[in-house]
């Protein structure tokens, strides 16, 4: 042999362990990232660089062909599903049926159930999702074609330096009190949204984001779990922000002095309509998620399950419905930050990439991570701050009280713990209001 010692021109390399790489690899395959990212994820978060020796069966090949081959060598023998093997025909038909068929508003175009199905580990490719929905669920391709209403908001450029640089906030009302008319049920949404990489940091369902206290509240939560604060707020005008553009003021402020507010403002504040990061995200949500959510939840009404005159009724709804809620809107969340956004060429910041791995990798898409780091004891002594001028979290942010949360809770369990989802939600509500009726009777 010429090189019995096995060495060759690039040197001994320090690879990863094979559950290391097997690890990232299946990561970067539920968030759908092209061959090229994945290479460079690989430099990025493991140090590993996928090289090969030029030898004659690559003497034709460039070394962008030669790192995609050996790629796809190793996801070959890690066992990384891939789209060029999806499963089984009738495995993949199954797939897509039970998927599309609770989708009610038939909103949602192949791409998404790819992408949601890509979550769970089945890849298929989005050619075959479509062919599956149109010989099954024909009618949805005509209800999805595009209209042709023009907006009267004139367009420009989008400029951000990178991720947490500007950061968009907006409330959603559309499973509200008023959207809904149950009484006095209301869902209300509050969300916070990464212009420069388009990533939806937080999405809660929250009983009122019309309140300074609540946002207050609110605000502070996503900072306990970001860790850190942007350097820009953008937010529409409203009573609900006082406490939010004051915490931003002063955190930004102690955490960043450095940061000039005349050339880098703390918080912008707009109106609705050109706060377009977020509001615009809105119209995602309601047809790929909304309009079903509030399908499920007027179904209390439509048999007359519940009655805004029983004064138990409305903490018992919140009590069955808004963990499911937050679940599904947690699952778009995990969509929507998976999703790939469709490429523009002439955009200024990140184009047909993957929200949350611009997030993760700024450094790849040319992008400074902008985030200012808070420490907790900040977060905390702005909570005490509130809490003394509003009061605590709970008072602004719980659904019911916790003496009925614990009385749920036992009835629930009296009744034999049947399985909840919003499939079961309306029936174990059902279920529950004669017990508990009876309890609350014998007080």
């Amino acid at each position: 042999m010429p090189n019995p010692a096995g060495k060759n021109g690039y040197g001994d390399k320090d690879c990863p362990s094979d559950e290391a790489l097997r690890a990232a690899l299946m990561g970067y395959a539920l968030k759908g990232l092209k061959a090229d990212v994945r290479i460079a994820n690989l430099k990025s978060d493991l140090n590993y660089s996928i090289r090969q020796v030029m030898n004659y069966c690559y003497d034709l090949c460039s070394p962008s062909k030669i790192r995609h081959t050996k790629l796809k060598e190793i996801q070959k023998q890690l066992k990384i599903p891939t789209n060029r093997k999806p499963p089984a025909p009738e495995v993949a038909r199954q797939a897509v049926i039970d998927k599309v068929q609770l989708d009610t508003s038939q909103n949602n175009g192949p791409k998404y159930f790819k992408t949601v199905l890509q979550q769970e580990g089945v890849m298929i490719p989005r050619d075959t999702v479509r062919k599956i929905m149109l010989e099954h669920f024909p009618m949805g391709f005509d209800h999805r074609f595009p209209g042709k209403k023009k907006s009267v908001i004139p367009r420009t450029g989008l400029n951000s330096n990178g991720p947490f640089h500007e950061v968009s906030c907006d409330g959603h009302e559309k499973l509200g009190k008023q959207a809904l008319d149950m009484g006095d049920i209301g869902l209300p949404i509050y969300g916070y949204k990464d212009k420069w990489t388009d990533t939806v940091l937080f999405l809660c369902f929250v009983p009122n984001s019309r309140t300074s206290g609540a946002i207050g509240h609110l605000f502070l939560d996503f900072i306990k779990e970001i860790g850190a604060i942007p350097v820009q707020m953008t937010m529409d005008k409203g009573s609900e922000i006082g406490w939010q553009y004051a915490i931003q003021d002063a955190l930004r402020s102690t955490c960043a002095p450095h940061i000039d507010p005349d050339v880098h403002p703390v918080c912008r504040i707009i109106k609705s309509v050109h706060n377009i990061i977020i509001e615009g995200f809105w119209r995602w949500f309601r047809e790929k998620k909304g309009l079903n959510l509030k399908t499920i939840i007027l179904v209390g009404k439509m048999e007359r399950i519940f009655s805004p005159n029983v004064d138990f009724h409305l903490p018992l709804f919140y009590w069955v419905f808004v963990p499911l809620l937050q679940a599904e809107l947690d699952e778009f969340r995990l969509w929507w930050n998976h999703h790939q956004v469709r490429t523009q060429v002439d955009k200024n910041m990140p184009s047909g990439h993957v929200p949350l791995d611009a997030l993760e990798h700024p450094q790849n898409y040319g992008g400074i991570d902008c985030r200012i780091p808070v420490p907790e004891e900040c977060v905390n002594d702005l909570r005490q701050m509130i809490t003394d001028d509003v009061g605590p979290r709970e008072a602004h942010l719980s659904w019911y009280t916790r003496d009925f949360g614990e009385l749920a809770q036992v009835i629930y369990e009296q009744i034999g713990k049947p399985d909840l989802s919003l499939d079961t939600a309306w029936d174990v509500f059902r279920h529950m209001l004669e017990p508990m009726a009876s309890v609350i009777e014998s007080m």
